[in-house]
């Protein structure tokens, strides 16, 4: 099973995954789109845009001079973002392989992908997308979460899920982190042609927020979502304090606090 399929998730697990998880990517989604330094009237692209976190934070800032078109291969965050309102740019939300967009080529000014390369099977592939469709002189902000180790959050869930469910279950959990390298993130974009790359590393706190509906809220939002469900109230239970007992160091009075570590890579085409 490849990183993307084992992220595709399906019904509820999608609004799930809005309030759970793409949330929480809102600190980052905004340090994202405001690195790009976009312009009022631009045409922006959103690679992998998941619930449309990402092109809420943009649409403000090109205005209604602007257009995004937001892509996704699962239909169902698709439908999950569109049940949010889009203040500035019209936005277009299209279902989309990565690794061949059914875009013009130099159609645009900027373009985003936060926290999906990682789960495309073929990097290469998608990169050479994002080239292909930016203008010369465009700019590319992409994302990716850094190895487990700078990743504490992560790194509990999924060896939770390694020792209570299955080694499967823990290999899905860590797949956000499964492509931390910076340097090998560095020469996808060097290879596909992009004229200048920086790649740094951010590290955040996320907001409090309490601790086991966190989890819980996490796990419902997972591609393997249907497997948690089916573990008895016991061994879930048992699961989820062991999850919390890993997280303790960064829980207090209840509330969750843990630091999350993600490399950004800005391209000029």
């Amino acid at each position: 099973m490849t990183g993307q399929e084992r992220w595709q998730v399906s019904g509820s697990a999608a609004q799930q995954y809005d309030r759970f998880v793409a949330s929480w990517f809102a600190p980052w989604a905004a340090d994202l789109v405001a690195a790009a330094g976009l312009q009022p009237g631009w045409s922006v692209l959103d690679v992998a845009c998941g619930t449309g976190i990402v092109t809420r934070a943009a649409a403000p800032i090109i205005g209604r001079e602007g257009e995004i078109v937001a892509s996704d291969l699962n239909e169902g965050m698709l439908v999950e973002a569109q049940q949010h309102p889009v203040e500035g740019a019209p936005v277009q939300w299209r279902t989309a392989d990565a690794t061949d967009l059914p875009l013009a080529t130099d159609e645009f000014d900027a373009l985003f992908c936060q926290q999906g390369l990682q789960f495309v099977p073929d990097k290469a592939a998608a990169v050479r997308e994002m080239r292909r469709v930016l203008r010369p002189g465009g700019v590319a902000a992409v994302s990716v979460w850094s190895g487990l180790d700078d990743n504490p959050y992560i790194a509990a869930l999924a060896e939770g899920l390694d020792r209570h469910l299955s080694a499967a279950a823990g290999e899905s959990m860590a797949a956000p982190c499964g492509f931390g390298d910076p340097d090998e993130l560095r020469e996808l974009f060097v290879a596909a042609g992009f004229a200048e790359v920086v790649v740094s590393s951010l590290r955040r706190d996320r907001d409090p927020t309490p601790a086991a509906e966190a989890i819980a809220g996490n796990l419902a939002a997972l591609p393997i979502a249907e497997q948690v469900r089916a573990m008895s109230d016991t061994d879930r239970a048992a699961m989820l304090d062991d999850m919390l007992d890993t997280l303790s160091a960064f829980v207090a009075d209840g509330q969750l606090v843990a630091p999350a570590t993600s490399n950004i890579v800005i391209a000029i085409a």
